[in-house]
C-alpha cells in the first residue's frame, strides 16, 4: 500500500546500504547509528519510519551466526543506545499493530493474515510448539499479548485449544477484544487486563511470556511460585543483531527454582529466540 514516491524511498536506502563495506563492522555500526537518527527525527512520519526499519531490519537479519558481521557491529553500540533501538522498535510495532487493528475495523483487511509480520510470527510459533515436543497443552497463557494478538492467534490456530492473554494496557484490551470479536474468535481467545508478577498460574499448562513483558525476573517468579509442578514455561529472548530490537532475557533474570532444558534460535528475517523452562525438581 506505498506510492510509487514510497517506493523511490526505499530504493534510496538500499543504495545507501550498498554504500557501506560489508567487511567493516565499524562502518556498519556507523550505519545503524545513522538509521537510528533518521527513525528519531520520522517517528510521526509512518510511511518513512516504517521504510526506514525495514531497512534496517533487512541490513541486521541476513545471518544469524554468532560472529555474523551486524552481531559484531551491535557490539560496539553502547547502552544507551541500544536502549534507543529498542524504543524506536517497540514504537514501529505498536504503531503497525494500531494500524492494522484500524484497517481491520475499516473493512480495508479481512483477516489476520493480513497483518505485515504474519509471515515472521507463524514462523516463531512453529518453533515454540515445537519445544513441546508433541504434548498438546489443555490451556495457555501469553502474558503480554498488545493491541494485535497475532501470538494468540497462531498459537490457536495451530493447537486448536484456549488460550488466555493477560494484558497490563487497558487500552490494548480494548482493541484486542474487538479484533477478536472481528475474527469471531472471541470464545477461544480470552483477553484479560492485569499483571505478570500478579497472575496466578495454577491451571495453566504451558505459559509463553513475551519479551516486552516486564519485570521479567518478577513474572517468572510468580509463575514459578503458583504453577504446577509440571509447567511448561516457554520464555522469549533477542540474540546477536536482533538485541538492536528487543532488550534480551539475560540469565539474571530467570530466577532460581526454573531451569533452561530447550533453546530456539531466531532464523534469517526473524527477530525472537526461545527458552523453554521448566520447574527445578525438589
Amino acid at each position: 500500500m506505498y506510492t510509487q514516491t514510497d517506493a523511490g524511498g526505499l530504493s534510496h536506502l538500499i543504495s545507501d546500504i550498498n554504500a557501506y563495506s560489508v567487511d567493516d563492522e565499524t562502518s556498519l555500526a556507523s550505519f545503524i547509528r545513522q538509521r537510528k537518527e533518521e527513525m528519531i527525527a520520522a517517528q510521526d512520519d509512518f510511511h518513512h519510519f516504517h521504510l526506514l526499519m525495514r531497512d534496517l531490519e533487512k541490513t541486521l537479519l541476513r545471518d544469524n551466526k554468532p560472529d555474523a558481521l551486524p552481531t559484531r557491529a551491535v557490539e560496539h553500540l553502547d547502552t544507551e543506545e541500544m536502549e534507543v533501538l529498542n524504543y524506536l522498535y517497540c514504537l514501529w510495532e505498536t504503531k503497525l499493530e494500531n494500524r492494522f487493528v484500524y484497517f481491520l475495523k475499516n473493512s480495508v483487511v479481512k483477516h489476520y493474515l493480513d497483518y505485515t509480520l504474519y509471515a515472521r510470527f507463524e514462523r516463531l510459533i512453529e518453533r515454540e510448539v515445537s519445544l513441546l515436543q508433541g504434548v498438546k497443552p489443555g490451556r495457555l497463557l501469553f502474558i503480554g499479548s498488545g493491541p494485535m494478538p497475532i501470538t494468540a492467534l497462531c498459537l490457536q490456530q495451530r493447537l486448536g485449544i484456549p488460550i488466555d492473554c493477560l494484558e497490563k494496557y487497558q487500552t490494548a484490551v480494548d482493541e484486542s477484544k474487538s479484533v477478536m470479536k472481528m475474527l469471531s474468535c472471541e470464545n477461544a481467545i480470552n483477553i484479560y487486563q492485569g499483571y505478570g508478577e500478579e497472575i496466578d498460574a495454577s491451571q495453566y499448562d504451558v505459559v509463553l511470556v513475551a519479551l516486552l513483558a516486564k519485570p521479567k525476573y518478577d513474572i517468572l517468579a510468580q509463575i514459578r511460585d503458583t504453577s504446577k509442578d509440571d509447567v511448561r514455561i516457554i520464555c522469549r529472548t533477542s540474540e546477536g543483531s536482533r538485541k538492536v530490537f528487543y532488550e534480551p532475557t539475560e540469565d539474571n533474570a530467570i530466577p532460581i527454582g526454573l531451569r533452561t532444558v530447550a533453546h530456539e534460535k531466531a532464523g534469517i528475517d526473524d527477530t525472537i529466540s526461545s527458552y523453554l523452562l521448566e520447574k527445578v525438581k525438589q
